[in-house]
């Protein structure tokens, strides 16, 4: 999976073209389980993305992300708030994909803490859906480009 991970980041990376800076977050989702008895665990882990790597403006674009197990993540919107030396985002998003029984969409929302008010810490974070709920650590990767002429 870590191989996965690199090589899927590396991929991204060489794509930059112009930028100085770029922070690519890769967020792992995990701890996922049903909010009610009514949904199986399955269910949720079908439903769920696995890995996603991207920066602010892909998962902020009106395509949003692919995750590694082809669920779409698009961020409708997020609030940041520093206090106390911390970072604190709370965020809006919709998961969607293709099952079974065709197309499907859920509304996410994610709340987000870092130690960095820069936004380019490692992020610890929980989330739920109206069926299920779980967690994340968003890690950063900063990468410095030089400006192509």
């Amino acid at each position: 999976m870590k191989k996965l991970i690199a090589i899927l980041s590396l991929s991204l990376f060489s794509s930059i073209v112009g930028a100085k800076e770029t922070v690519f977050w890769t967020a792992v989702f995990d701890d996922i389980e049903p909010r009610s008895d009514e949904i199986s665990k399955q269910w949720c882990i079908e439903h769920t993305p696995t890995v996603m790597v991207t920066t602010v403006d892909q998962v902020l674009s009106a395509k949003g992300v692919k995750s590694l197990n082809n669920l779409n993540v698009k961020y409708l919107n997020y609030k940041s708030e520093k206090k106390d030396g911390l970072l604190f985002n709370t965020v809006n998003a919709v998961i969607s994909g293709k099952g079974k029984d065709g197309d499907w969409s859920e509304p996410i929302k994610m709340y987000q803490q870092t130690l960095s008010e820069s936004d380019k810490g490692k992020t610890w974070v929980i989330w739920s859906t109206p069926k299920c709920k779980g967690s994340f650590v968003g890690v950063p990767t900063v990468v410095n480009t030089a400006v192509k002429d």
